[in-house]
């Protein structure tokens, strides 16, 4: 691109907050947990294992039941062998387990045989006898296992469960095992693992998982990265592609040597110039070495190795594996703690995502906030050349969730992520007075009846009652807590860092309670035994801890507990986005993001591996999967990756707004064979560049000659901020399937409107593409209320292809700006309507500007003794009220104007307008002097001896109605659909310039304002 990009009338705003929920990862460490139920089931199990058969199992008279139950969740396992391993010992039963005879060789098994049909069937009926037995009503089950497992999972008293344990056809009975934590089992939740997973599809159903990904680059734009973990070490990889240019740089051999990179980790590079070396902490090193942990952890979720034994605490928590395990890794450092702050800087980040393309990276990661209502900025617009170069980019959508409109990223060339959970991992707090709380843990229980308290009433000789109540460092007193199951509030200090507090005044275990219904549950790892409870409990809990002789345990168990996943995390932050005028859905979809165990750093007294919460932990997630879709399908295009990702996205657990969870959860298992995909590349963005306004800073002009609506923008969403009537949109179908066959468009939800799919049959042939037009009317649906739903393909082998659909029908919508001649009688207002009612005009001035001309000299730097400046003295009234200062250009004269106030107390501007762009320039706010004089000038961006004419408005706006522009009538009843014309009269002097507004209500709320000019 030759010029740069610029937002007309706009000023950028970039934010670059590590996008990481406060997780509590690296505070606390926690220790071994004991289960004696499960100990001693496995410890039966084990016995029965060298038995011949089951049979053998059973005669043997060993028993799997603990001594004594507890309502909760169990696995039951039954005596009978599971369908892959059944040799055929029962009468009328064939063989099931590989071997000769099955139909697809001598070594693979085949659960669709109808002898395995047949024996599943009998084990179906033998469980529910089983069930019957023990009296289990129904609902109890929600699992049930005949192929690899034979057995079930539910739900159960611990009366069923004594039950259940005693029946001879039970060989176990295990309490159910919800403590292995997200990155351990997203890779089983997301169908990668197993002989039927992605991976396998991928690399063979008898490879080594860790070719998953083989060949492709992931960079990683963060924190930096630990070379010596070994999620990164080389275990066999391939060296890095041939066309990789990229390298291991550093200025610290001892932290990061510079042979610290090999065949996995490929490439690690800094970038500090923007953040400074001088401001670091001592702790940091000139070097891509990761201090924090945050880039290790991203690293390691997208392409960590396959099968690394992850020990937290002391404790092995499970293996880990990175997305695409097989992948390698490109470490970009631009994020950095400092003595007095920490974080990302703009032009740290822009360099490094600048390296990662021209290194050669495949896919980038990018953990990183963002604008919520830019797709200009310079880190959007380098990832929109990085994706025009072929390179796939995820990105956290942010951690301000509930709040609406607080998503960052909005740029479509972007895969922006949410965060959901995957797993339940609870505790159950009992307290003395018999009550039961469900809450997140993975720590261990704490079994005993304990004395319990309220941290706020505890708090230490001189501390605020208020901060100890929070668990704030040196806030509790010993002498109070010394033994105590203390409860803590949540806020202010990380979450982990309390529970340190607790047991540093020697309590023995945490209650930690929300203080918001918004604020979400998540199982960090603790010093001390703890459980994590929402806000609808604190208040019981709360006032039971503060009362006398109160006790509280932890038990192991979350026995009558509602919650399912994957659900959308409250922090997660959600659309409508600000950026288009709500014409761009996001996020785009969901991934795991709550409480994700992978690599981390152990600089700041953490450890090699982490729990971590937040969007940024979602994100690799997404960008390890493109990195699979890579691999599997090198024709894709990014937006055909991300495409393909989005539509074939499965739903969460509970009905939730595409807003918070975009296409919906991932589900990596269609992602490489979507069937049709929606494509956009470089001049797509740029037509839908220009329809936003955007034009190139030297010349004005359009970035595109073609500018579209960003509802035109060929996406796998569709949205539409403000519908008036109705509305047509095109998408473009490419079928990337095996067949020519046809494929058919529904719509589900969107009540209240029609949604028209022409035509609705389509049938591309492989590899070609097919355009679609989508009409939205209003029927019916609230205006200002977002109707959402989906359309959805359905094609051969009943393949279908989901899109989002988030459709707003508009209240009422003015111009921008209307203007009149100075002598003009009257003047229009036009309004579009989507309402059925009455609608009302509010006059705010007009009010007579004083008007001046003047010649702009151009300027590189505004400098006030230039003598080619003109001076407008203008009286400024004390009380900071709000003046309108206006420049423009005289004539077909173009050129960037710039406003200087300064004042005779000051050598320096008190106010300014330094916006780009030609047109008027504008000032309008309040200046903080309260000097006697003050004086306008207008200079023009530029180095050459040109002057510049222009004309100068200055007024001050009031929102008082001054009489000079009157509605007659003021208010209309309107219908959807139609565009009501207000007519207005003017009364000004003939001679003078005006400006004002007129607001446009709707019962008596302001749905748009207009500007008014007379000039």
């Amino acid at each position: 691109m030759s010029h740069p990009m610029q937002r007309r009338r706009r000023l950028l705003g970039v934010t670059t907050a590590v996008a990481l929920a406060l997780s509590g990862a690296t505070a606390a460490i926690g220790t071994q947990q004991g289960a004696t139920a499960t100990a001693s089931a496995e410890q039966s199990l084990a016995t029965v294992s060298g038995q011949t058969t089951a049979a053998a199992a059973l005669a043997s008279g060993k028993r799997t039941a603990p001594e004594k139950f507890e309502d909760g969740g169990y696995i039951v396992l039954m005596m009978d062998e599971p369908v892959a391993n059944y040799s055929g010992d029962i009468p009328g039963y064939a063989a099931t387990k590989p071997g000769k005879g099955l139909g697809r060789g001598t070594d693979t098994f085949n659960p669709k045989s109808a002898a395995a049909k047949k024996y599943a069937q009998r084990l179906g009926t033998e469980q529910d006898r089983a069930m019957k037995r023990a009296g289990l009503s129904q609902g109890k089950v929600h699992t049930r296992y005949t192929t690899a497992v034979n057995g079930f999972a539910g739900t159960f008293t611990a009366e069923e469960a004594a039950a259940l344990a005693a029946d001879p056809a039970v060989l176990a009975v295990v309490p159910d095992e919800i403590r292995q934590l997200d990155t351990v089992s997203s890779p089983d939740v997301l169908g990668l693992t197993g002989k039927k997973g992605v991976w396998a599809d991928l690399v063979g159903k008898k490879s080594d998982p860790s070719a998953a990904g083989r060949g492709v680059v992931v960079g990683i734009v963060d924190s930096g990265i630990r070379p010596e973990n070994p999620s990164f070490a080389d275990d066999g990889h391939p060296a890095a592609p041939a066309d990789w240019t990229g390298s291991c740089q550093t200025e610290d051999e001892e932290g990061f040597p510079a042979d610290s990179c090999n065949d996995k980790l490929i490439g690690a590079k800094y970038f500090v110039s923007g953040f400074g070396a001088a401001r670091l902490a001592d702790y940091e090193s000139l070097s891509p070495l990761d201090a924090g942990g945050h880039g290790t952890h991203t690293a390691s979720t997208a392409a960590g190795n396959h099968g690394v034994t992850a020990t937290v605490g002391g404790t092995e928590r499970g293996e880990i594996s990175g997305m695409a395990p097989g992948a390698h890794v490109a470490a970009y450092k631009a994020c950095w703690d400092g003595v007095t702050s920490s974080g990302c800087a703009t032009a740290d980040t822009v360099a490094a995502i600048d390296a990662a393309v021209a290194d050669g990276v495949d896919v980038i990661n990018y953990s990183i906030s963002g604008s919520r209502n830019q797709v200009v900025d310079p880190v959007e617009l380098a990832f929109l050349n990085a994706a025009s170069a072929g390179v796939f980019v995820a990105a956290s959508s942010g951690n301000s969730g509930p709040t609406a409109s607080t998503t960052a990223h909005a740029s479509p060339w972007i895969t922006t992520v949410a965060a959901s959970t995957h797993a339940v991992y609870e505790h159950t707090l009992v307290t003395g007075d018999g009550e039961r709380h469900i809450g997140a843990s993975i720590t261990r229980p704490l079994d005993e009846d304990t004395p319990m308290a309220y941290a706020g009433d505890l708090a230490a000789e001189g501390a605020d009652p208020a901060k100890a109540a929070l668990c704030i460092a040196n806030t509790l007193d010993p002498a109070k807590t010394e033994g105590k199951l203390v409860v803590c509030d949540r806020g202010e200090n990380g979450r982990a860092e309390k529970s340190s507090v607790v047991e540093a005044a020697g309590g023995v275990g945490m209650v930690l309670v929300n203080v918001s219904e918004a604020e979400g549950l998540n199982a960090d790892v603790h010093a001390v035994p703890t459980v994590h409870l929402p806000a609808s409990a604190r208040e019981a809990v709360v006032a039971y801890a503060s009362s006398e002789g109160a006790t509280g345990s932890i038990l192991d168990t979350n026995a009558g507990s509602t919650t399912r996943t994957p659900l959308v995390a409250a922090f997660s932050s959600r659309g409508p986005s600000l950026a288009a005028d709500s014409d761009l859905l996001k996020p785009d979809i969901s991934a795991p993001g709550v409480d994700v165990l992978a690599a981390y750093s152990p600089t700041l007294g953490g450890e090699d591996f982490a729990y971590a919460s937040g969007t940024s932990m979602s994100s690799p997630h997404i960008a390890g999967l493109a990195a699979l879709v890579k691999q599997g399908r090198p024709d894709f295009s990014p937006m055909q990756i991300k495409s393909a990702l989005m539509t074939t996205a499965a739903d969460h657990a509970e009905q939730t707004s595409p807003f918070a969870g975009g296409a919906g959860f991932v589900d990596p298992t269609r992602m490489m064979d979507p069937g049709l995909t929606f494509d956009s590349d470089r001049d797509d963005w740029y037509d839908f560049l220009a329809g936003q306004g955007v034009v190139y800073s030297d010349t004005g002009n359009p970035v595109s000659d073609t500018p579209i609506d960003a509802s035109d923008l060929n996406l796998p969403s569709l949205a539409i901020g403000d519908l008036y009537g109705s509305q047509t949109v095109t998408r473009t179908l490419t079928n990337v399937g095996g067949n020519n066959g046809p494929w058919t468009a529904r719509v589900e939800g969107l009540e209240g409107l029609d949604v028209q799919v022409s035509p609705q049959r389509i049938k591309p042939k492989v590899g070609q593409s097919q355009d679609v037009e989508i009409t939205v009317s209003a029927a019916g649906a609230p205006a200002g209320e977002f109707a959402t739903g989906h359309i959805v393909w359905t094609g051969p082998g009943k393949k279908t292809v989901r899109i989002p659909v988030a459709v707003r029908p508009g209240v009422a919508e003015s111009p921008a700006v209307v203007e009149a001649e100075r002598d003009a009688q009257g003047l229009e207002l036009p309004v579009k309507v989507g309402v059925d009612g009455v609608l009302e005009t509010r006059v705010r001035g007009l009010v007579r500007a004083e008007e001046s001309t003047g010649e702009a000299p151009e300027q590189p730097v505004f400098d006030p003794s230039d003598e080619r400046l003109t001076g407008h003295d203008f009286d400024y009234p004390r009380g900071y009220p709000r003046v309108r200062i206006e420049a423009e250009t005289v004539g077909d004269v173009e050129a960037d104007l710039d406003i200087y106030v300064t004042s005779s107390w000051a050598g320096y501007p008190v106010a300014r307008s330094v916006t780009r762009g030609t047109g008027a320039e504008v000032y309008e706010g309040p200046i903080y002097s309260s000097a006697p004089q003050h004086t306008i000038h207008v200079v023009a961006k530029g180095q050459t001896d040109t002057t510049v004419p222009y004309t100068l408005r200055v007024s001050f706006p009031t929102d008082e109605d001054t009489g000079v522009l009157t509605f007659d009538p003021a208010s209309a009843q309107v219908t959807p659909g139609e565009t009501h014309v207000f007519q207005g009269v003017l009364d000004t002097d003939g001679t003078s310039t005006y400006t004002g507004a007129v607001d446009i209500l709707h019962e008596g709320e302001v749905v748009d304002t207009t500007t008014i000019r007379v000039k």
